[in-house]
């Protein structure tokens, strides 16, 4: 009598689905971004379908801008079902990853929710801020699956790399990028670009002077500059490694970068095409501070069991042995 066999993931193909899913991540924030800023918010009326009674958009711009990122979405979904179902048949079996990777897949499905409400809220600017927070917690997340994912995270098998008020310095530092980011989705909630078009409903705005908005995200935005300039000093100053100070030196290169994209921006009264490179930057600059964060701590690579053949007696023999 047969048995059924257990299927199983290799720990590189479970890496590469977090790859994917990483990317697709990063991805869905760009697409977002792309269909608010080309007013096509509203070209898909109703969720999950486009319009009443009608699955798919029809043959109009925003109605396919806002189809597209839909469909995104649904790639996402299914590569991110695969990375969860990667994690659990996974050998050898890692607790964290299988967390890790089950946030992905409630984070995913929260947005769907998120996403459905923003929809029947006629693009409610505090959902569509939610909606996007919401997004880069889910980005983090896929950033610290595919470090975890190739590294052994057994108890005590950490090794800090930098000083530990380093660390301390960093945590402060990546909650400041997280009010920053929070202040940059308010600012664009009472910006001109509300994700509708012309002949639409418009979307109401925050009732909160552009100005004002925007003069709070450029303060913190500059003590966030500050901060990780004295983090670098510190890096340099220190016996920290070269990767970790080549790391901090190209996230503050990122963020000096980014900062002079959204003053341009703001000053050039908010065009789209800058206000998407904004966004991309927010995208890579969230990732590179995570990263950096992740590289201060040292993890060896995950040693993996030696696959073992049977010879013609039925003896374990490890591959490669003679």
């Amino acid at each position: 009598m047969s048995r059924t066999r257990t299927p199983t993931v290799s720990p590189s193909l479970s890496h590469r689905l977090n790859v994917l899913a990483l990317v697709l991540t990063a991805l869905i924030v760009v697409t977002g971004g792309a269909v608010r800023l080309t007013g096509s918010g509203l070209g898909c009326s109703d969720w999950p379908d486009c319009s009443v009674g009608h699955l798919t958009p029809p043959v109009q711009f925003h109605s396919l801008v806002e189809f597209g990122n839909r469909l995104v979405t649904v790639v996402m979904v299914i590569v991110v079902a695969a990375a969860f179902l990667g994690a659990v048949f996974r050998v050898p079996r890692r607790r964290d990853l299988m967390w890790l990777s089950g946030g992905l897949v409630a984070g995913v499905l929260a947005q769907a929710v998120i996403g459905g409400i923003v929809v029947y809220t006629k693009l409610n600017p505090y959902v569509v801020m939610v909606h996007f927070v919401a997004t880069i917690v889910l980005l983090v997340d896929a950033v610290v699956l595919v470090h975890r994912s190739t590294r052994d995270y057994a108890p005590g098998s950490a090794r800090l790399l930098v000083p530990r008020p380093l660390i301390r310095l960093f945590y402060g530092l990546l909650a400041l990028l997280g009010l920053v980011v929070a202040a940059g989705s308010a600012t664009s909630g009472a910006g001109p670009h509300a994700g509708d078009s012309a002949g639409q409903q418009v979307a109401r705005r925050i009732p909160i002077a552009l100005r004002d908005m925007a003069e709070l995200h450029s303060s913190l935005a500059l003590l966030l500059i500050g901060a990780t300039i004295g983090l670098v000093v510190a890096l340099h100053m220190g016996d920290a490694p070269e990767r970790v100070r080549r790391s901090s030196r190209i996230l503050m290169v990122v963020l000096v970068a980014q900062a002079a994209v959204g003053y341009t921006q703001y000053f050039t009264h908010e065009p789209a095409l800058l206000v998407e490179v904004h966004l991309l930057g927010a995208t890579v600059l969230v990732i590179g501070a995570v990263q950096t964060f992740l590289a201060c701590t040292h993890h060896a690579p995950e040693v993996l069991p030696t696959p073992v053949a049977r010879d013609t007696a039925g003896q374990g023999v490890p591959v490669g042995a003679h």
